[in-house]
């Protein structure tokens, strides 16, 4: 039976032993299983809902039922689920897209405190309010703050596949003012995640962007940032974002280690 199908002999036990498909016969004395050819419909059924992404418990529950209604129940749970799965799967393609995008950048960005010009399209981002600001702490206090936002993006049903590149975002009226503060996280999501209440557009434009590695380099990163706008008679439109596109390995310490795009929309002065 396992042969002629394809299965294994220990497929077969578990399915005579959740009562799925049993033997017609078992040997006494060796223990050895008989099946019956017309069994293999049985078995059909059995491998065909398990295709539909169906567990062998749901399959258990509609054997013992025995309608076609019970049948149907089931599958159009299984529609949901296999919706649900295909979501996920398509956020995690999104994302691993998006990842691959911030590796070759982190290969190829020149380094250095020269700022560049880059343009940006509008972004959607899922913000957090933590009420304190970043950078008047450590990173025991930012790991804490990071539990809390996660919570709450869990609780919002929001794909984990983002979670890595968190962003702070430093609102235009602290900018201009040189004043390095934030309280709100960010992360950017696709234009179609639902989160209500959540989400912010950050519209496109041109921003001039620094990019820097490690979070102990990153206030002064923003202190050159605040300072070349300065000497260079920009405007700033908007409020500056420090991104973390790549999460580096940090094998000798507990501590975060990141690659920061830190994002500022400016124009020239007229």
């Amino acid at each position: 039976m396992a042969r002629i199908n394809g299965i294994s002999e220990q497929t077969l036990r578990l399915y005579d032993k959740m009562h799925l498909l049993e033997p017609c016969e078992t040997n006494p004395y060796t223990g050895y299983r008989y099946y019956n050819i017309k069994q293999c419909a049985k078995l059909d059924m059995i491998q065909y809902l398990k295709a539909l992404g169906m567990n062998l418990s749901q399959i258990k529950e509609y054997f013992d039922e025995k309608e076609v209604s019970s049948l149907r129940d089931i599958l159009e749970k299984q529609k949901t689920v296999v919706h649900q799965q295909i979501e996920t799967l398509r956020y995690a393609e999104m994302a691993l897209n998006r990842a691959v995008e911030n590796c070759n950048r982190y290969d190829t960005i020149p380094r250095g405190e020269n700022p560049i010009i880059e343009y940006l399209p509008d972004r959607c981002a899922y913000i957090y309010d933590v009420q304190e600001n970043y950078y008047g702490y450590g990173m025991d206090y930012y790991e804490s703050t990071l539990r809390a936002l996660k919570q709450d993006y869990t609780l919002h049903k929001l794909p984990l596949s983002y979670f890595c590149n968190i962003g702070k975002i430093l609102r235009k009226k602290n900018f201009i003012k040189k004043k390095i503060m934030s309280t709100e996280a960010c992360i950017f999501l696709e234009k179609s995640t639902v989160a209500d209440g959540k989400l912010e557009i950050i519209p496109g434009g041109v921003y001039l962007c620094v990019y820097c590695e490690g979070y102990e380099n990153e206030q002064a990163s923003l202190q050159s940032l605040m300072q070349h706008i300065s000497e260079h008679g920009y405007e700033v439109t908007g409020d500056c974002i420090s991104e973390v596109i790549v999460e580096l390995p940090a094998l000798a310490s507990y501590n975060r280690n990141a690659f920061f795009k830190i994002q500022v929309p400016v124009k020239s002065k007229s």
